[in-house]
């Protein structure tokens, strides 16, 4: 159960955090909408991306800690709370297996990845975001074994946008191919591009993208999803339903607003 995009925009307004809400790829009897994000503090926004575990198991855990983090006097700060997220999942998939097995009795896993859980927020004055995985890895002893890790690539602070989950469409609206060439010349997406140019370079105090650019930037990513998903193998229905929109302004509490898919499919 893998279908998700997420996107995580640092912006010079703010930042915003956008999820869909399909549940793709469930026999639970549950509803066709999940919660994917959760405010971890007055300042923090948690999203949970990957398998969801047996009978959600893994997402209540997420939405379990993550309650408990808002709960707190003492604020951690983002890295922290990701650290913790991270190892409250890995501990809640330990109960439904072993998390050692020897490779000649498991298969080479389909897909490595099991999870990802993303903390955004301010540390201070500076706009972050914090990335974690819970995936199998194969060790030098011949043995699968699951592990937790930092995500340097999707982890960054200052500026910028990253996508999780079922990203290959939306990433080519960032990139320098010729995909999506009519896109990327609207005004939203030019200043997404800059700013994680201007991430790269260190020079953040320029970019000039916005939280309204990143609630652009997201329903384009959505709707090129669902649109050009089979030209780019990835399950049809994998990704959609409300939208939730998380914006934590620079001062302020934060705010979320929910996009039916009509607000966003033409």
């Amino acid at each position: 159960m893998f279908g998700t995009l997420i996107g995580i925009f640092l912006t010079s307004t703010g930042i915003m955090i956008g999820a869909d809400t399909v549940l793709w790829g469930s026999s639970a009897p549950h509803p066709s909408r999940i919660e994917k994000t959760c405010m971890s503090s007055q300042r923090s926004v948690a999203a949970f991306e990957g398998w969801y575990g047996e009978r959600l198991s893994l997402h209540q855990q997420f939405q379990s800690v993550c309650k408990t983090l808002s709960r707190s006097r003492k604020p951690l700060s983002v890295d922290a709370q990701a650290d913790l997220l991270i190892r409250k999942l890995f501990d809640k998939y330990r109960e439904q297996g072993p998390l050692t097995t020897p490779a000649a009795a498991l298969p080479a896993p389909e897909n490595p990845h099991i999870a990802f859980v993303a903390v955004a927020g301010f540390d201070g004055t500076m706009p972050m975001v914090a990335v974690r995985e819970l995936r199998w890895e194969k060790t030098r002893k011949g043995q699968w074994s699951v592990k937790t890790a930092p995500v340097g690539k999707l982890s960054f602070d200052g500026c910028g946008v990253r996508f999780l989950g079922d990203e290959r469409v939306a990433a080519l609206l960032l990139d320098t191919s010729g995909h999506f060439e009519r896109d990327k010349q609207r005004p939203e997406v030019s200043r997404a591009i800059e700013a994680n140019r201007l991430r790269a370079e260190d020079n953040c105090f320029l970019s000039a993208f916005s939280v309204d650019d990143a609630k652009v930037l997201y329903k384009l990513a959505v709707r090129a999803t669902i649109d050009h998903a089979e030209t780019f193998q990835m399950e049809n229905g994998a990704v959609g339903g409300q939208l939730h929109l998380l914006t934590i302004p620079m001062d302020g509490p934060i705010h979320k607003a929910i996009l039916d898919p009509e607000q966003y499919v033409e």
